[in-house]
């Protein structure tokens, strides 16, 4: 299962960093997103030229699907509609300046 803990160790390998990651509970990710002016649905107040222009639900119940496995499901749809290889985050981590 790929977990954000396996993301981070591909993109240390790949650019020689040595980033870490911790896991936080839901409520203290909420925190921190509302400290940036980050409301909690679409539906909140956006502060003005906010760096974060989404809402913390999204991003705390998209951290919930990670640990969950929900997003652990790999398919080829993308070469079957392309006709192309997927990029590897590896690839794009090695690539960076490229994006």
């Amino acid at each position: 299962m790929k977990t954000i803990s396996k993301f981070i160790e591909i993109g240390n390998e790949a650019t020689g960093n040595n980033v870490s990651y911790q896991e936080i509970p839901d409520e203290q990710n909420y925190a921190i997103f509302a400290a940036m002016g980050v409301p909690r649905t679409t539906d909140g107040k956006f502060k003005k030229d906010s760096e974060a222009p989404f809402s913390s639900d999204g991003m705390v119940t998209f951290d919930q699907a990670i640990r969950k496995g929900k997003m652990s499901l790999k398919t080829d749809n993308f070469e079957e509609l392309t006709g192309d290889q997927p990029l590897t985050v590896k690839y794009i981590f090695e690539h960076s300046n490229d994006f």
